[in-house]
């Protein structure tokens, strides 16, 4: 097997992104399991959610301009 001679760091970022975007779903997740003690509206639940997303798209963008 040949030795890569550039190191792909985008699949480990992506790996790390992931891992971190669930653990940031499982705050809102948390707060439904326990009755919502930490009084989240809805407007705030739909927030947690939908920020990773956001996020990913963001950085996509950002990392495909610096492609050649």
């Amino acid at each position: 097997m040949a030795k890569k001679k550039e190191i792909y760091f985008g699949k480990g970022l992506k790996r790390i992104y992931f891992t971190i975007a669930g653990l940031w779903l499982c705050i809102p997740l948390g707060a439904i399991l326990t009755g919502n003690k930490a009084g989240l509206t809805t407007t705030e639940f739909a927030q947690f959610i939908g920020l990773p997303f956001v996020i990913y798209f963001i950085l996509l963008f950002i990392i495909k301009g610096f492609r050649k």
